[in-house]
């Protein structure tokens, strides 16, 4: 097709009338002039090649009436074009010119199409990113729902071992020494008043005083080996001893400058301390211990029959009570929590419905 369009009697530089002899004349003087051989000029060869070309193509006789004949073609074509008269030119112009704004509304239709579909994609990925946003601050809500829950099992547990801040554990052998509970009150009574004891005559028994300072007041008797306890093994019922315990170590004199107890140089041992029952209260720290209202456990209520000393008794009812509320609670909230979820993911779906159905709608109108 590139070949037709060239015009090989401008190429030669002859006429359309011009003779074989003509033809080859010209040829051989550009060729002289166009030969590789004979020309550095890098387009030499290819003009030498177009005049081979034509010099080939106008000596043959019947390529050449086919050329002929095209170029008769075309200059009849444009012969034609230019006895147009105005008013055809002009429907010529306006079937162009429609056929060119029917191609821009077509891109127009596909621009608006793509741009459609990413707007879509867009709300969608909106849409996933908010509703993991949603769901992530449920869960927190949940966790901090939970969070509070064991802060307040803790906090009743903490409650119940500050109740037995004031209770001790005693232990005897019982085929030594047979004690009632009447007996144990009454033995114990002199470091502070008892407000319950719990005994089954088995060798063990749990006694509970009104104020932390009882308490103290037998465990120190107890490391100093008074006499009234020798019978005795005691223990904090908690299993460890309290930390209110250290404040009233820290104000009793006596432990304060007993870290240790020098020898005498002649070797003669320290006399053993006597503890006098009736001094007893001495063993209350100088300065009025504070009562801890609502600490102390009543043992009235205790079980006849308890399975082992060792283990701290179970949590109150009030705290039962309590649990069981804050479970409550947490079941309701738990539920509000999934109806939201389950309501949230409906709108979504009807937003998603909503904007397919607004899409479909727009492009019918476009295709109308």
């Amino acid at each position: 097709m590139a070949e037709e369009q060239k015009d090989w009697y401008v190429v030669l530089g002859v006429e359309r009338s011009a003779t074989t002899k003509e033809i080859t004349k010209a040829y051989r003087v550009k060729a002289l002039k166009y030969h590789p051989d004979k020309n550095p000029d890098p387009k030499a060869a290819l003009i030498f090649h177009e005049l081979s070309q034509a010099y080939d193509l106008l000596l043959d006789p019947a390529a050449r009436a086919a050329f002929d004949n095209l170029l008769n073609v075309k200059v009849q074509a444009k012969e034609r074009t230019d006895r147009y008269d105005s008013a055809r030119r002009k429907m010529k112009e306006d079937l162009e010119s429609r056929e060119n704004a029917f191609k821009e509304q077509q891109q127009a239709e596909k621009a608006a199409a793509m741009r459609m579909h990413y707007e879509m994609e867009r709300l969608k990925q909106e849409n996933i990113k908010k509703r993991a946003e949603r769901e992530a601050e449920l869960l927190r809500q949940a966790d901090q729902l939970s969070e509070a829950a064991s802060a307040a099992r803790q906090a009743a547990l903490n409650q119940e071992t500050k109740s037995l801040d004031t209770t001790l554990r005693l232990k005897w052998k019982k085929k030594k020494h047979a004690f009632e509970t009447d007996d144990l009150i009454n033995i114990f009574k002199t470091f502070g008043e008892v407000d319950s004891c719990l005994s089954k005559n088995q060798g063990s028994a749990l006694i509970s005083f009104k104020t932390l300072a009882g308490a103290y007041a037998v465990m120190r008797a107890s490391e100093r080996e008074h006499k009234e306890l020798e019978a005795f093994t005691i223990s904090w019922a908690g299993g460890a001893e309290p930390s209110a315990v250290s404040a009233l170590r820290g104000s009793d004199p006596s432990t304060a400058t007993t870290t240790k107890t020098p020898q005498p140089s002649s070797g003669a041992a320290l006399p053993k301390p006597v503890f006098n029952v009736q001094s007893a209260p001495s063993f209350t720290p100088a300065f009025s211990a504070p009562a801890f209202p609502g600490l102390a456990t009543s043992f009235g209520g205790f079980p006849t029959q308890i399975p082992s000393f060792g283990a701290a008794p179970t949590l109150s009812s009030v705290v039962d009570d309590y649990e069981a509320a804050t479970l409550a609670k947490m079941r309701n909230k738990d539920s509000e929590r999934k109806r939201l979820a389950e309501e949230m993911m409906r709108q979504d779906k009807e937003d998603e419905e909503e904007q397919r159905q607004a899409a479909t709608s727009r492009d019918k109108k476009h295709k109308v």
